[in-house]
């Protein structure tokens, strides 16, 4: 008798809402800064003159003017980070849960997850990344306005010209807002695979190229298809590390779960479907 060809489920994709809405709550408090830094500097700039730029003390002025305005928007930053991650990650979490179920219940068994220990401990993990990026943001952008205020006023530069560069740096802020949401949406899907297979003791995988993207990873298309361990992953030699689906900055493949079980052999928590 042939072996019995293993049970392969779908790929557990990201909520895409969920993460649409974790972009949204982001884009909107950089949009709010912007406005805000983009207003205050242009307004300040035309009460002080290119001509009062020889004398040191409005470039001091503006200087711990704009730095008052950057550690107000870095609290509102720091107030609002764990509200908004909190929100999307137990979205996130509850959505790859409720997929992963779906996917298992198709192949014939049905199973119910808790919040257990491992699961709380990636949750916390993926909390305090999400924290900290959302909490990034206005740093690096209120750094690169006081560099370009700082440049217009030792060159004379008009207020037009200033403002036009001000506008580039928030472009530069909501891509980077943008880039959070969609790479914490597959962090977080991912994690939740990885803790949820732990548990079920699904030790394989197989690699899903995402086929998305303008430039995919040559490495990763080549893993399409292929098995990997999961307490291990497969070796990615652009990055000379072994890694898993989902894992590297930018990363949007997927892993399908290989089941171990057969009917006689199921895991305590998975139960036939009746």
């Amino acid at each position: 008798m042939l072996p019995k060809k293993p049970t392969v489920i779908r790929a557990i994709w990201p909520n895409i809402g969920t993460r649409n809405r974790y972009h949204r709550r982001i884009l909107k408090l950089v949009a709010e800064m912007a406005h805000s830094v983009e207003y205050w500097v242009t307004a300040r700039r035309k009460s002080d003159p290119p001509a009062m730029a020889v004398d040191a003390s409005p470039v001091e002025e503006i200087l711990e003017e704009l730095r008052e305005l950057w550690e107000r928007w870095q609290k509102k930053f720091d107030e609002m980070a764990t509200t908004v991650a909190d929100s999307f990650l137990k979205n996130q979490f509850q959505g790859t849960d409720n997929a992963m179920r779906q996917a298992l219940r198709d192949a014939g068994w049905s199973i119910e997850f808790t919040l257990t220990p491992a699961m709380r401990e990636a949750f916390e993990a993926s909390l305090a990344e999400n924290v900290g990026l959302i909490r990034s943001i206005p740093a690096q952008y209120l750094q690169e306005v006081e560099g370009i205020v700082m440049r217009n006023y030792t060159s004379g530069r008009n207020v037009r010209a200033m403002a036009e560069e001000i506008r580039g740096r928030y472009k530069v802020a909501s891509n980077r807002a943008w880039l959070i949401a969609r790479d914490q949406s597959n962090k977080a899907n991912a994690v939740v695979q990885r803790t949820r297979q732990t548990e079920l003791g699904i030790k394989e995988g197989i690699w899903l190229h995402s086929h998305a993207g303008k430039t995919p990873r040559p490495t990763h298309v080549a893993m399409n298809g292929k098995r990997y361990e999961i307490a291990k992953g497969m070796y990615d030699s652009a990055v000379k590390k072994w890694i898993l689906p989902g894992e590297l900055i930018g990363c949007r493949c997927q892993g399908r779960s290989v089941l171990p079980w057969t009917i006689a052999e199921k895991p305590e928590a998975a139960q036939p479907r009746k």
